[in-house]
């Protein structure tokens, strides 16, 4: 869907009227800067089940406060052992995810396994350091939408109901997911 500017370049016509200029030639030129705007900025749109995700995040975010001030994610997943554990389950159910299956292809899965096992484990108050890429330049390349990465939490989610994961440590670490959209999302 494309965004509407028509009110960006009657701003444009307005201001540059007020200048004293050839008033067709500040015509064109305004039409020409809402065509070109038009052209290039599409209005960004969010699946409703990630704007669903995000908003029970927020509504329980003290929730989850107080419990990270009682005990760690981490500690309270069983620490990196067990994130471990659930992410070589994720890798696994990501391979035959039909949405996100081809982004799996040539991807060294001890690689990654290793890498996401680090980054879960620090990002969940875990003494360990991640070394990798950051979650904008880690995903750039791949384009994900909605789609994908919905698909993908919900391989997170399912691998951590396997494992036997409580349900308040699968909330935050689902809002620790949902809390990366903007960052891997780019279509």
């Amino acid at each position: 869907m494309k965004q509407d500017f028509r009110w960006i370049g009657l701003l444009v016509l307005v201001a540059l009227v007020g200048c004293g200029g050839d008033p067709a030639q500040e015509e064109a030129v305004a039409e020409e800067m809402v065509d070109h705007a038009t052209d290039v900025v599409e209005t960004v749109v969010v699946d409703p089940a990630v704007l669903q995700m995000q908003a029970d995040c927020a509504a329980a975010a003290d929730a989850m406060a107080v419990r990270q001030t009682e005990a760690s994610l981490y500690d309270r997943l069983g620490g990196r052992d067990a994130i471990f554990t659930v992410v070589t389950d994720v890798v696994a159910r990501h391979r035959v995810n039909e949405p996100i299956m081809h982004l799996m292809e040539g991807v060294d899965d001890a690689r990654l396994i290793s890498q996401v096992t680090d980054f879960l484990s620090q990002a969940s108050g875990g003494d360990v350091e991640y070394h990798g890429m950051n979650m904008v330049d880690a995903h750039a390349h791949m384009n994900l939408t909605d789609e994908h990465f919905l698909a993908a939490g919900g391989d997170v989610q399912a691998a951590m109901e396997a494992a036997g994961v409580g349900a308040d440590e699968i909330q935050e670490m689902m809002c620790m997911f949902a809390s990366l959209h903007g960052d891997v999302v780019r279509g």
